[in-house]
């Protein structure tokens, strides 16, 4: 085990060297390693009610994520890295530290989650966990940047930041409106993942459970699953128009028309087709794996709704330069 840990320090070691002058990969990094922990943890922190129902509320993480998505979006260019680079060993140890937490932090939350069956969970329990939460999240983002920088980017964007967590909440307080689309949408959609399962040489069975939560399956084999629009994802198509449309208003008078709404179509396309082929995945696990439990469980996961977010954050960083070129004064230098 520990000639394991000493090779996964040098493996960092060598990783925060070849990237540790990158702005995005450093500033993804954390992004990328909280959302791994928060898939792991989604279904250890199913509360029903008291402190806890609070504190791990879904709604609560998902503005979290989005705003923390939109504040990289709006200020990755005014965050300064050391011109001599950063020593490794202190991302490394920052590293041990949060997986550290992180254990712990599942070790906490299984234990308060057998409480909370039985008699409650008292509010410093809830508070205790909360920190651990904190401590977990703040040394994720030690693992990829340096104290002083994080201190220098939020003294300078500390308005950006405000601002889009402002954004988050509202957009969050709107999802189970945007949630409905799914009652217009749904056709196409199970129509699309009906056509993948038929590609891969099943017999694909379309019914309707009730009204705008259509049944699809595979026939002779398994369960049939219904999709509700609580598990659909018409949220991800929204959470990226969303973000396009923040960027947009943020950058009007550099934004490029043709070039943006190019991006945007493009953009929901990949979402909606990507989302079929989500429900044609789990229509198999729940058909062809017989294997229901785990297709709801991946339904109603965060894993999703995370990979959508950050295929969202990739194309319109990637294609920033073509829909929102830099400044004329940036070009000439």
């Amino acid at each position: 085990m520990w000639r394991g840990l000493v090779n996964l320090s040098k493996i960092l070691n060598h990783c925060l060297r070849s990237f540790g002058k990158s702005r995005l990969v450093l500033v993804s990094g954390p992004v990328f390693l909280l959302a791994i922990e928060v898939i792991i943890l989604t279904p250890l922190v199913e509360f029903g009610s008291g402190w806890m129902a609070y504190l791990a509320n879904p709604k609560l993480c998902s503005a979290l994520f989005l705003a923390m998505a939109l504040f990289i979006l709006l200020s990755i260019s005014d965050l300064e890295l050391p011109s001599q680079g950063r020593n490794p060993k202190y991302a490394i140890l920052w590293f041990f530290m949060n997986i550290g937490c992180f254990y712990y932090l599942i070790q906490l939350s299984l234990k308060l989650l057998a409480s909370d069956r039985k008699e409650g969970i008292a509010w410093f329990d809830a508070v205790g966990w909360l920190t651990v939460v904190s401590l977990t999240g703040i040394s994720a983002i030690l693992t990829f940047l340096p104290l002083s920088s994080i201190i220098a980017w939020i003294q300078h964007s500390w308005h950006k930041a405000v601002g889009a967590l402002v954004l988050a909440i509202n957009f969050v307080l709107l999802v189970p409106d945007i949630q409905k689309i799914w009652n217009v949408t749904h056709p196409s959609t199970i129509a699309m993942a009906a056509e993948m399962l038929e590609s891969c040489g099943r017999k694909a069975e379309i019914g309707l459970a009730r009204m705008h939560n259509p049944r699809l399956g595979i026939q002779g084999k398994g369960t049939r699953l219904i999709v509700t629009r609580y598990c659909a994802e018409m949220e991800s198509l929204a959470t990226f128009l969303f973000i396009a449309l923040v960027l947009c208003i943020a950058y009007l008078s550099r934004i490029r028309w043709l070039p943006w709404l190019t991006i945007v179509c493009v953009g929901l396309g990949s979402i909606y087709f990507l989302n079929a082929i989500r429900i044609a995945a789990l229509v198999e696990i729940a058909g062809t794996w017989g294997n229901p439990q785990l297709a709801v469980n991946l339904a109603h996961s965060r894993l999703s709704g995370i990979f959508f977010l950050g295929f969202s954050i990739v194309l319109l960083i990637v294609t920033r330069g073509w829909w929102c070129p830099p400044p004329k004064n940036l070009e000439t230098r």
